[in-house]
C-alpha cells in the first residue's frame, strides 16, 4: 500500500471510494458529486493498491485558531473525509492515512485534530483506539419523507423539514417519533504533548 498526496485527476476515483467507503455507514446517503474544496488549506490523502484508491483522508488545517475547528485550543485540523474500501478495512490503511496526515501537520505547526462522525460503532471505536477524547455530541434526526416535523416554524411556513439537530437529551423522544436518528460525535486528537 502506499499512501500518497490526492491528485486532481484522482477525482472520479476518489469519490468512487467514498461512495463504497460509506455506503455500510450511517452516512449511506451523503453523496457527492464533487470533491470538495475547503475554505484554508488541506491535507488531502489517498492510499493506493494496485493502482487503485482503497482510502482517503481530507483534514481542513488552520492559520488561525477557530478558521476550521470548533474548540478551543492550539492550531488545528478538522478531519472531515476519512474512508476506506470494506474489502482493506482492518488493514491499518486508516491508520497510516491518519499518521502521515499527523506528520504533515507538525510540519505545519497544527497541534490536534477534531472528527466528527455519527454512532457508527466500528468508526468511534478506531477514533478511541487512536487516542481520541470524546468532546460532545447531538442528534441529527432524519424525518420519514412526507412527515411535517412538530417544529413550530415547520408549520408556521408550511415545509417539511427534512432533517435537524436535536440535544442529546431528547434521544428517548424522538427515536420513538423518527426512523433515522443519530448521535454525531465530536473526537479530539492532541498530538503536540
Amino acid at each position: 500500500m502506499k499512501i500518497r498526496k490526492y491528485l486532481k485527476n484522482d477525482e472520479k476515483d476518489w469519490l468512487q471510494c467514498r461512495l463504497l467507503s460509506f455506503f455500510d455507514t450511517s452516512y449511506y446517503d451523503n453523496i457527492v458529486r464533487k470533491k470538495e474544496n475547503y475554505d484554508n488549506n488541506a491535507i488531502n490523502l489517498v492510499a493506493i493498491e494496485d493502482n487503485k484508491i482503497i482510502g482517503f483522508i481530507d483534514v481542513e488545517i488552520e492559520k488561525i485558531k477557530k478558521q476550521a475547528c470548533y474548540l478551543e485550543g492550539k492550531l488545528g485540523g478538522v478531519i472531515w473525509e476519512l474512508g476506506v474500501l470494506p474489502e482493506y478495512r482492518n488493514k491499518k490503511t486508516a491508520t497510516r492515512l491518519l499518521e502521515r496526515a499527523i506528520t504533515l501537520a507538525k510540519a505545519k505547526n497544527i497541534c490536534r485534530f477534531e472528527a466528527w462522525t455519527q454512532d457508527d460503532i466500528p468508526i468511534n471505536y478506531w477514533y478511541k483506539k487512536h487516542n481520541f477524547q470524546y468532546k460532545e455530541g447531538y442528534l441529527n434526526v432524519f424525518a420519514d419523507q412526507g412527515k411535517l416535523v412538530s417544529d413550530e416554524i415547520g408549520k408556521i411556513l408550511g415545509v417539511r423539514i427534512v432533517n435537524f439537530e436535536a440535544s442529546l437529551d431528547r434521544k428517548d423522544e424522538l427515536v420513538k417519533k423518527y426512523k433515522r436518528v443519530h448521535e454525531v460525535r465530536l473526537y479530539e486528537l492532541k498530538f503536540d504533548e
